[in-house]
């Protein structure tokens, strides 16, 4: 496996967890530590005050701190529908307890009638993945004997408290879950440097069999990842959704920015996989190749990477530093203009002799493939590209504002149509090739068999 897959999160350029204070931390990636103590505190915190306010002589108000614990989450968004599900789903459980002991009594029947009952209301009102708490509260009420106006009202009282409680532990100590999604942005973007950098390297020395091949895998593994970060950019846009912290409304833009910086990260992951396609494809002719097997060729793609590996790294900077709603990253964007120029003008070079070796005779499909492949590349992280879109998410304000959820599957989707259209690039400039061999005077036994795998790519 490529080295590029053994580096950490956060330990490359000094802007780890070890550079941050611990509340940071603790805030921000939702440790261990901070989550049970804030869960313990507040589900203590409940049952006191429920005993302070219920009237004595009653059972132990434990279904306070319960509810608490089940309520409390890592955004104030997720807290406070939480807690309207909680309350709904107790209080139509508890209803329905009511109703049915006090009209038709309790026996085995009565009992199904209510659950029956009670999952039928949840699911009309919505309650998802509390629907199962509204048959669970009717049972209590039965359990309780408390199946009376005093015993609802208590019940739901409980559940108000508790509620209330583990709201206000959110509003008190809200998490702001934007580095995380950060940290996640800048390994995917570090792993896409290591990656085209050891492409570069590996093509300025001697060749190696099955080294295209193995970057093409790595290169799979990598597009693989977005997934992950789409769900880590959830989280950090549920975190600043209606959130009191003057930090959190500092970086309303943050998750609107990483997304942008995801989806640019995407498109050059997909361009990176057809570029590593075609290298294997052409490593698969062996000595009949034309680009793993020339010296002057794969030195000059390996620089014109090497441009690109720099530049991806530059983007991955500017994509963190603009989070902020008041940032103004010119040095980040001065950076990367200066990385893509350089990048331009090592393709221009490639280019050229590229051009080159098809006047003279050789298989341009391919060279055209690997050229408006590295061109991808380039074109993606260009600067007028970020400053574009951020120019457009600042302009809007107002609750509207908050960062529509980008499901994975609308990733996959978008991802699965940009594939396509690489691999029929692909399997075009492949048959060319194969119809070269075939001119050339390859023996039929020796040509590659080209067909697809269950990943839709080529191979022999």
């Amino acid at each position: 496996m490529a080295r590029a897959f053994f580096r950490g999160r956060g330990d490359r350029d000094g802007t780890g967890r070890a550079g941050r204070s611990p509340l940071q931390v603790a805030t921000e990636v939702q440790s261990a530590v901070f989550r049970i103590a804030r869960l313990t505190i507040t589900a203590t915190l409940s049952f006191v005050l429920a005993l302070a306010i219920l009237p004595p002589g009653g059972p132990k108000p434990l279904l306070s701190p319960l509810t608490a614990l089940l309520v409390v989450q890592f955004s104030v968004y997720q807290t406070i529908r939480a807690s309207i599900l909680r309350v709904g789903a107790v209080t139509s459980g508890v209803l329905v307890a009511v109703m049915a002991a006090s009209t038709i009594g309790f026996s085995w029947w009565t009992l199904g009638l209510t659950i029956l009952a009670a999952l039928v209301i949840g699911h009309v009102l919505r309650l998802r993945e509390h629907v199962l708490e509204a048959p669970i509260s009717a049972m209590l009420i039965f359990a309780l004997g408390a199946a009376s106006e005093t015993g609802a009202t208590t019940r739901v009282l409980e559940t108000l408290i508790g509620a209330a409680t583990g709201l206000a532990a959110t509003l008190l100590v809200p998490s702001v879950r934007v580095r995380p999604a950060e940290e996640a942005v800048e390994d995917i973007t570090e792993r896409l440097r290591a990656l085209i950098e050891e492409i570069a390297d590996g093509l300025r020395g001697e060749p190696a069999d099955g080294q295209a091949a193995r970057w093409q895998d790595d290169a799979e593994r990598l597009a693989r990842e977005i997934g992950r970060i789409d769900r880590e950019l959830n989280a950090a846009e549920e975190s600043v959704r209606l959130n009191p912290r003057t930090r959190a409304r500092r970086l309303i833009d943050a998750g609107v920015a990483l997304r942008n910086a995801l989806e640019t990260i995407e498109h050059f992951t997909l361009s990176l996989r057809g570029l590593t396609r075609s290298l294997a494809d052409d490593e698969r002719f062996g000595e009949r190749g034309r680009l793993m097997t020339d010296p002057d060729l794969r030195r000059e793609l390996g620089d014109a990477l090497s441009g690109v590996a720099a530049s991806i790294a530059a983007y991955g900077r500017l994509a963190r530093s603009d989070l902020a709603r008041d940032a103004r990253p010119f040095l980040a964007e001065h950076d990367l203009e200066t990385r893509v120029d350089i990048a331009r003008e090592r393709r221009a070079r490639l280019t050229r002799r590229l051009h080159e070796r098809a006047a003279a005779g050789d298989l341009w499909p391919l060279y055209g493939e690997v050229s408006m492949d590295i061109d991808r590349l380039i074109e993606n992280l260009r600067v007028e590209h970020r400053a574009r879109a951020r120019e457009h998410w600042r302009r809007h304000r107002g609750a509207s504002r908050h960062l529509p959820a980008r499901p994975v599957r609308v990733v996959q989707q978008a991802g699965h149509q940009l594939r396509k259209a690489a691999e029929s690039a692909a399997e075009s400039a492949a048959a060319a090739a194969e119809r070269h061999a075939g001119e050339t005077g390859v023996p039929q036994h020796r040509r590659p068999r080209r067909r697809r795998d269950g990943g839709g790519q080529l191979s022999e």
